[in-house]
């Protein structure tokens, strides 16, 4: 088993306690730490000050590993070579053969597993980090969030192995091009779109069913396999349910994520569910299908801002079928507020679904349901009301009808008190006796429309039977019988689905 270099090891943990005991300084007595801490070691302040400027530009976690040309090559260079002492190791039963990239979180690294004779990628803490607790925990976490986790859609864990006060994460790895590499190219087609976002919404349906909200989907955590599919990778930021709690995987009251790809409650700090993942997903198929990004700022507080304040920008303008129905679910995937948004993945996939089998998806967004239900309950008071009140005018026209004016009064006061008594009861119903309610509903529904037909009849039979000369009291009565029609086949139906519905 090759071993790393005992010496080389022990000048790695001093230079990465160094790191931290200089971090937690503040900035303005950073270079008077690194004076003393380093005083008689210059090539150690050398590298202790090369260490510090990489943390101060590292990018995300799975950024590529820097080459000679790069512009800050003096700056990453023991960063990564630090990253890289395990290369050609063995860790465990695992042998580590390349980094295959690192960030200020993390590294990762390609290595086979010597026991079942496969390829695995193995991620751990950044060397600088790893005697931070807090982050070794962090990693144990992601690695329960993902393991919770089995789809094809989703990069499987392994493996978690702590092996000389280090964690480690051993999951599959995937050979292919991230969606990042693949914007470089340009939008994709509509149809290449479909098909990934039915992959990505399939894949965060499932971690929705387990309570997983991802928080950091990105196009860098999602990579094309060679079959064609896409994979998200990386729970490094996830919530989960476990045993009925939450626990934070990240640390409490800090903005975490990517800013680009945050929904405006994650900016705000409010608690965060799937639909939070569903705006991500929206961002991400926006650029997919324009390549640019909906929010394009020239930094990531202007980006934030315009995720807060502004309308996505640059909405293709195709007419193609798939396009428009495209535009439309991404456009509900983008609602700055969350109850305007898809529920779940699940709710996103079955509006993908839909499109692909040449169906209308359903995208609009949801009524408010006590709103709704607000509504509802106004206009069965308010009828009751217009239905008593025009009682008055039918009594007053009675004796203007020879011979049926009473009748017609007293059969119109019969369906008035019973679409009163109905409406009542179903008001009662739906407050007090919720489980009963669609049962009443159905039962009563047949005697409310028979009292409202008869009261509408009764109102049609009076301004009819009317003499000559009382033509305003029969334009009164005609137009009332018109109103109640209309409330009672048109606005009645329609509160109540948007009411109860749902």
């Amino acid at each position: 088993m090759t071993q790393p270099d005992p010496e080389g090891a022990a000048r790695w943990r001093r230079l990465t306690e160094l790191f931290d005991q200089a971090l937690a300084c503040p900035a303005d007595e950073r270079a008077a730490f690194i004076a003393r801490a380093a005083a008689s070691d210059a090539s150690l302040r050398t590298e202790l000050e090369s260490l510090l400027a990489a943390h101060r530009s590292a990018g995300g976690f799975l950024e590529r590993p820097p080459t000679a040309s790069s512009p800050t090559m003096s700056a990453v260079t023991f960063q990564s070579a630090v990253a890289e002492q395990l290369v050609g190791t063995d860790v465990g039963p695992y042998r580590i053969r390349s980094l295959l990239g690192r960030g200020g979180m993390g590294v990762v690294y390609l290595g086979d597993d010597l026991r079942l004779g496969r390829q695995v990628a193995i991620k751990a803490v950044a060397p600088e980090h790893v005697h931070d607790p807090a982050r070794r925990d962090r990693l144990r976490r992601e690695a329960r969030a993902a393991a919770a986790l089995t789809h094809p859609r989703i990069a499987g864990v392994y493996a978690l192995e702590e092996l000389d006060e280090r964690v480690f994460i051993v999951g599959e790895y995937v050979a292919g091009p991230t969606l990042r590499d693949e914007l470089s190219a340009g939008p994709l087609a509509p149809d290449a779109v479909l098909a990934t976002a039915i992959d990505l919404a399939d894949a965060l349906a499932a971690a929705h069913a387990r309570g997983i909200v991802h928080r950091d989907l990105k196009p860098e955590n999602v990579i094309r396999a060679p079959d064609g599919r896409v994979k998200i990778l990386d729970f490094g930021l996830a919530r989960f349910r476990a045993n009925g709690e939450t626990p934070h995987i990240t640390e409490p009251d800090r903005v975490l994520g990517t800013p680009a790809y945050m929904a405006p409650e994650q900016i705000r700090r409010d608690p965060v569910d799937a639909r939070a993942d569903v705006f991500a997903a929206g961002v991400v198929l926006f650029e997919l299908l324009t390549a640019r990004h909906p929010f394009e700022g020239g930094d990531s507080a202007s980006t934030m801002a315009r995720i807060l304040q502004d309308e996505p920008q640059g909405w293709p303008s195709g007419t193609r079928v798939i396009q428009a129905g495209l535009t439309a679910i991404i456009r509900r995937c983008l609602e700055k507020d969350p109850a305007r948004r898809f529920v779940s993945g699940r709710e996103l996939l079955n509006a993908l679904d839909a499109l692909r089998a040449g169906e209308r998806p359903v995208v609009d967004p949801p009524i408010d349901a006590a709103r709704a239900r607000r509504w509802w309950v106004l206009h069965q008071w308010l009828t009751s009301a217009a239905y008593a009140g025009l009682l008055v005018p039918l009594w007053i026209v009675r004796p203007w009808i020879p011979g049926l004016g009473p009748a017609v009064f007293l059969l119109a006061a019969a369906a008035a008190v019973a679409a009163l008594v109905l409406r009542l009861h179903r008001l009662f119903a739906a407050s007090s006796l919720p489980a009963e309610w669609e049962g009443q509903r159905v039962s009563t529904g047949p005697w409310l429309r028979a009292a409202d037909v008869v009261f509408v009849a009764t109102l049609v039979a009076a301004a009819v039977l009317l003499p000559e000369g009382r033509g305003e009291m029969a334009a009164l009565l005609t137009g009332a019988a018109v109103a109640v029609l209309l409330g009672s086949i048109v606005i009645e139906p329609a509160t109540t689905r948007a009411a109860f519905d749902r």
